[in-house]
């Protein structure tokens, strides 16, 4: 669904309070990115707290994670593999690009501005 290099608008800015304590940059809604990587992570995390209150990871669900070339993340404290925090596919829809018709048609202003036609004023007979 996702690529490298494509352009995405992020859905869903929405955070359990924890991800601002690992997270150094976040999406905000409607704002538009650039996919840097994909890749398969974990999301929806589950957490405990150990006897020596040491906090530990203990179940996500598998799921395919983006990395935006406009944010960088700290790597994942809670992961042997060291790798950057990512987003969540459904946090982002694809951005729409334009066909070239549409975009020749914007340069040159084809069907931009039109005016509906007005009768003539009478004094101006």
């Amino acid at each position: 669904m996702f690529k490298t290099g494509q352009q995405v608008v992020c859905i869903d800015d929405q955070f359990d309070p924890w991800v601002f304590d690992l997270y150094k940059s976040l999406p905000k809604k409607d704002q538009i990115y650039t996919v840097r990587a994909l890749r398969a992570g974990r999301s929806n995390p589950k957490f405990t707290v150990t006897d020596d209150a040491e906090i530990k990871l203990a179940d996500a669900q598998f799921d395919l994670l983006l990395l935006l070339k406009e944010l960088h993340n700290p790597d994942d404290p809670h992961s042997s593999v060291k790798q950057e925090l990512g987003f969540r596919s459904e946090r982002f829809a694809p951005l729409l690009e334009q066909t070239e018709e549409e975009e020749d048609a914007e340069l040159i202003g084809v069907g931009h501005g039109e005016k509906e036609w007005e009768p003539e004023p009478a004094w101006s007979k």
